[in-house]
């Protein structure tokens, strides 16, 4: 069974001033997760306008996220 839902890329500040890219389901999260959240943690000293770049190209290239069971 494979399970897909469009996300949303957003840039949050993490403990310490360092940024990640926290993926945010529209709809429905994949049910795999439950309650829970992915993200995508970055380079330290990767700079805020730096991780908005590349969150931009995340939601320009990519139109979900898909989950596989065996």
């Amino acid at each position: 069974m494979t399970e897909s839902v469009p996300m949303i890329f957003r840039v949050e500040e993490v403990a310490g001033g360092e940024f990640n890219i926290k993926l945010e389901p529209v709809g429905n999260n994949l049910a795999a997760l439950g309650k829970g959240l992915l993200g995508f943690d970055l380079a330290d000293g990767t700079t805020f306008n730096k991780a908005e770049e590349i969150a931009a190209f995340l939601q320009e290239n990519i139109t979900g996220i898909s989950y596989r069971s065996s």
